[in-house]
């Protein structure tokens, strides 16, 4: 969780969308509706972007292929 919101007690859900290279992994996100905070936006990006890893898509010809997939992150902070 990123520092400042968890202090803050900041919460939201941010959908995104990213781009899958042929090799499985991230090769761009966009943010398509923001959580209401720009550090919550910005860390879902990242995490994904470093962590994600996917079975890239398959052209025509059965071979990879560039592709996307959208989701979102629900940020809750966590109960001790």
């Amino acid at each position: 969780y990123p520092s400042r919101p968890l202090r803050e007690g900041v919460q939201g859900t941010t959908s995104f969308r990213v781009q899958v290279g042929p090799n499985g992994r991230v090769t761009s996100c966009e943010v398509t509706a923001s959580s209401g905070n720009a550090e919550l936006d910005a860390a879902t990006c990242k995490l994904v972007t470093a962590r994600a890893r996917f079975n890239p898509g398959k052209g025509e010809d059965g071979q990879p292929t560039t592709s996307s997939y959208s989701n979102r992150v629900k940020w809750v902070i966590p109960k001790d």
